[in-house]
């Protein structure tokens, strides 16, 4: 049996699902079941991220565990499922123990392979749009997403995956047509 596999984004937990958020796990039930229809094994995945400063600020403004909070928030967009009639088979939460337990395999395999490195940088750092932002996407020295906030200068050693070594691979699949 052919096989196809599907994920959506996961969300941050750090308010209630929304509109954007339905119209994607809509969109991917569909597809999903699309392929069912056409004879295909499908393994659909969907859940929650549940890591961020968004979600440690979202959970100390309402006076709450994150976990806690996290564990309320997760079950709501778990509820879609029934709300929307929703075909997934999977929904995993980024605080899951055996998520967690494959996060870690996976780093101690790109770990042994030399795929991951450290390195010092230093960045602005917008939490509301949780990314870093470069000078060409400022205005006066602000998000032009987020004016009211202030943005954070991160300067800290992290690991980093070693991209580079895949790119020329990756660019020989993309230019086959095949995917």
């Amino acid at each position: 049996m052919k096989r196809y596999s599907l994920t959506t984004t996961l969300p941050y937990v750090n308010s209630d699902p929304h509109i954007g958020f339905a119209l994607e796990i809509i969109q991917a039930d569909i597809i999903a079941r699309h392929k069912r229809a056409e004879g295909y094994k499908v393994f659909f995945n969907t859940g929650t991220d549940e890591h961020g400063m968004k979600i440690d600020q979202a959970a100390m403004e309402q006076g709450k565990d994150t976990q806690a909070y996290v564990d309320e928030y997760a079950a709501k967009f778990d509820r879609l499922k029934q709300a929307l009639n929703l075909s997934y088979n999977s929904f995993i939460r980024t605080t899951d123990p055996h998520h967690i337990a494959a996060a870690q395999e996976f780093w101690k395999r790109c770990a042994a392979s030399d795929d991951i490195y450290k390195k010092q940088y230093k960045i602005k750092y917008c939490v509301g749009c949780e990314l870093e932002k470069t000078e060409s996407e400022l205005d006066h020295g602000h998000c032009i997403l987020h004016p009211n906030l202030e943005l954070e200068i991160i300067e800290e050693e992290n690991y980093f995956f070693r991209f580079s070594k895949y790119q020329q691979p990756l660019n020989v699949l993309g230019d086959s047509g095949t995917g």
